[in-house]
């Protein structure tokens, strides 16, 4: 991982930054910039930004759900292309959980996409943590009115060790 690379909580200026990387994603979901800067000035505490020479690398939008204040809910991860496959995503997810120091990380993901489903069962072996992948869906194709896609809810924890190596 580059040590040149700042991790910090989102401010609404990096809504921009955090919509163009799911833009060209060409895979996640793209929001609105302005949802962009609700989750960074709401969320800060349970959001996160990766950055390079100035400029955003990646982002992770998340938050607590309000019956569930001991639960982190990581609702997107956007890396740019260039950082892809070098293991931000990760560095990310482990910097926040260590920040926010849930009793459980919970996420929803597509059953198709592995990398996901990889990257957050590293993040639970990282920490020595349970991990379970409900195989039935948390939002069906009726739930998301695209006739197509699903989302599978994933579960880690509890957390009881936060790590700091």
């Amino acid at each position: 991982m580059n040590k040149d690379i700042i991790f910090r909580p989102p401010t609404s200026s990096d809504a921009a930054a955090m919509h163009n990387l799911a833009r060209d994603s060409q895979i996640l979901s793209v929001n609105s910039i302005y949802s962009y800067a609700l989750m960074a000035r709401y969320f800060h505490k349970t959001c996160l930004v990766a950055e390079y020479q100035g400029n955003v690398c990646g982002y992770i939008t998340g938050f607590s759900p309000p019956e569930q204040p001991k639960t982190l809910f990581v609702w997107q991860i956007g890396i740019a292309k260039p950082m892809q496959k070098q293991g931000l995503g990760k560095e990310m997810l482990i910097n926040l959980v260590k920040a926010k120091q849930p009793v459980f990380l919970e996420a929803t993901i597509d059953p198709e996409n592995q990398a996901s489903i990889n990257l957050f069962k590293s993040v639970a072996k990282y920490f020595g943590a349970d991990h379970t992948y409900f195989t039935t869906p948390f939002f069906d194709t009726n739930d998301l009115h695209d006739g197509e896609h699903v989302e599978h809810l994933m579960n880690i924890g509890p957390f009881v060790n936060f790590k700091t190596n």
